[in-house]
């Protein structure tokens, strides 16, 4: 690092190896600290990047794996270990991560993006459709890239602003077969 006292967001981003957009989901929660300034622009506290580096480089990074990487992105735990224990029973070579919210997705996407989405809509903090929005401005995913299942009724669904155009929706309970054809597609399983 260099002896400025903060940094833009994109030179925060560059040094801490992660995409503008992550930097300013972690300045809103608080792990970054910034302030913005009179124009509307983030600046990032130096001392804070540098801790955000060490600890990064303290922690155990992810191997490199040619697996396929899925993320679940379901806030209820026994759902989200059912879909885990579903696509582990397929014994293909799929990375599953679990997180509890949006936000939590969005900040496992913007360190190691996902192969394949599946995600709930209605959750607390950032709901799955909310997520998505944010992926589509920030292009860190394509819509032929998330699933969202829920159990919603579809007046709901619309109230939310509706299932974005190109992603595939289940309803819950989900048809498992369904699912995995889908997801198989998606990953390039035969």
């Amino acid at each position: 690092m260099s002896d400025k006292n903060y940094y833009t967001t994109i030179e925060a981003a560059k040094a801490l190896g992660v995409s503008v957009r992550t930097v300013q989901l972690w300045v809103e929660n608080g792990s970054l600290k910034a302030w913005k300034t009179a124009g509307g622009h983030r600046r990032i506290v130096a001392e804070s990047v540098q801790q955000h580096i060490d600890q990064q480089n303290t922690e155990t990074k992810p191997k490199a794996s040619k697996n396929k990487r899925v993320l679940i992105v379901e806030d209820n735990p026994t759902v989200a270990k059912f879909y885990e224990a579903v696509i582990n029973s397929w014994s293909k070579p799929i990375d599953v991560i679990v997180k509890e919210d949006g936000f939590a997705g969005l900040l496992d996407i913007g360190n190691i993006p996902p192969d394949v989405i599946i995600s709930d809509i209605y959750m607390p903090g950032m709901d799955g459709l909310q997520m998505i929005r944010s992926l589509y401005k920030s292009n860190l995913l394509n819509s032929d890239q998330i699933i969202l299942i829920s159990g919603l009724p579809n007046e709901s669904i619309l109230e939310r602003g509706g299932v974005p155009s190109g992603v595939e929706f289940y309803s819950k309970p989900v048809d498992v077969e369904a699912l995995k054809e889908v997801l198989f597609s998606k990953l390039g399983f035969s």
